[in-house]
């Protein structure tokens, strides 16, 4: 899979970019804020429909955009991919509802429009159509963060590769907060002495069980997974044989951690059946406290090595190492469920890593990938740059302009 050509109107600092991508390596070098990150980003969102770093889809809105013949001002994203069942054209358009600088928390920020091969459609028959994996200084926080970032991050991956799963997670999302609302009133009523309404809530939880075992089987199927191709990376980032030392290959581990009992259990009805014991066992500090406490969007996962929780025991290399691991683990696993290749997106990640744990990425990537964009401030992280010039497209990025070099 890759992406032959993006096109962007009034996106971030580009007022107007047609550029022509080929396979393999494409590098853009430019100062900080250049526009570099933008253009990885751009195709992020025409993957996911989602932004990895704005707070509100109108930050994506260039600042100089006009309105046109009383529609309000707009950015465009345009993506052409070739994948291996056929050529698909993306587009979003992102129109802005509120002027420049607007207090986004008043609502209504921006609107989207998506079709796919010149076709209107909605976000979920978009996500799938192009996968990619992003790489980004930012991704130390899926170590260190909080929960919510590891969950949101499990739901993106799977979502691109599991429509079922896409469904689900935006159906659970919606059972949660009416279910929430629900509990929030039936403690007011009870409050004032009234029944706390039982037969409401049986329907509450049937519909959040039916949701949420679906997404925890393939949560923990998806981190099995995973686990292995990751723990194979991670023994050769830290310069271990895994051939030789087959103990390094287990040292490393992703750990699922529920916000109820799963031990000796995987499939999905015995999934359901243990979320419908906790929330009996909860219901009555879910009546006090007004909020779901069991479910999905209550788990976590946890980056393991021998044994130890590195986010608290793991030294800043140690935590960068665990997500390299996991990111280029992601790509092996995505190919093999989808049977495509995805785009690779590493946005100044070269900087951050040793001579040793560079190559291996370069190495590892370049042979999994059909193309893998790379943003870097410097051209030196690269070695060699007469080889460097043989292998890969290189542009400088310069205010939003991009140009080959």
């Amino acid at each position: 899979m890759y992406c032959q050509r993006l096109t962007l109107k009034d996106f971030r600092n580009y007022r107007r970019l047609d550029l022509s991508l080929s396979r393999g390596l494409t590098v853009f070098q430019g100062e900080n804020a250049s526009g570099k990150t933008t253009l990885l980003e751009a195709l992020y969102l025409l993957a996911t429909t989602k932004s990895p770093r704005a707070g509100s889809d109108q930050e994506l809105v260039n600042f100089g955009a006009e309105a046109e013949f009383g529609a309000p001002a707009f950015a465009r994203l345009t993506g052409e991919v070739d994948r291996q069942d056929g050529e698909i054209e993306a587009e979003i358009l992102i129109l802005r509802d509120q002027p420049p600088g607007a207090d986004a928390s008043t609502g209504g920020t921006a609107r989207k429009r998506i079709k796919v091969n010149g076709t209107a459609r909605r976000s979920i028959d978009l996500i799938g159509k192009i996968n990619v994996v992003l790489f980004s200084p930012e991704d130390l926080d899926l170590v260190i963060g909080s929960p919510s970032l590891r969950r949101r991050y499990l739901d993106s991956t799977l979502s691109q590769i599991d429509h079922r799963y896409l469904r689900h997670w935006q159906d659970y999302a919606k059972v949660v907060a009416q279910r929430n609302g629900f509990l929030r009133n039936v403690r007011e009523r009870q409050n004032r002495g009234r029944s706390p309404g039982r037969d409401e809530m049986s329907i509450w939880n049937e519909e959040l069980v039916k949701n949420g075992a679906y997404l925890i089987k393939r949560r923990l199927e998806a981190l099995q997974s995973l686990n292995g191709l990751a723990a194979a990376t991670h023994a050769k980032l830290t310069g271990l044989d895994s051939s030789l030392m087959p103990e390094a290959a287990n040292s490393f581990q992703l750990v699922y951690l529920p916000s109820f009992d799963l031990q000796g259990v995987s499939d999905e009805a015995a999934i359901a059946a243990r979320f419908e014991a906790r929330l009996t066992e909860v219901r009555a500090q879910e009546l006090q406290r007004g909020v779901s406490l069991a479910g999905p969007h209550r788990d976590d996962f946890a980056f393991m090595v021998e044994e130890a929780n590195i986010a608290t025991y793991g030294s800043r290399g140690q935590q960068r190492t665990a997500v390299l691991s996991l990111k280029l683990a992601e790509v092996g696993w995505m190919q093999a469920q989808t049977g495509d290749r995805p785009i690779l997106l590493l946005d100044d990640i070269l900087s951050e890593l040793d001579v040793h744990r560079r190559q291996y990425v370069l190495d590892t990537v370049t042979a999994r990938a059909d193309q893998i964009l790379i943003t870097a401030t410097d051209l030196a992280f690269f070695g060699d740059q007469d080889a460097l010039r043989e292998m890969a497209a290189l542009y400088l990025v310069e205010g939003g302009a991009v140009k080959r070099v």
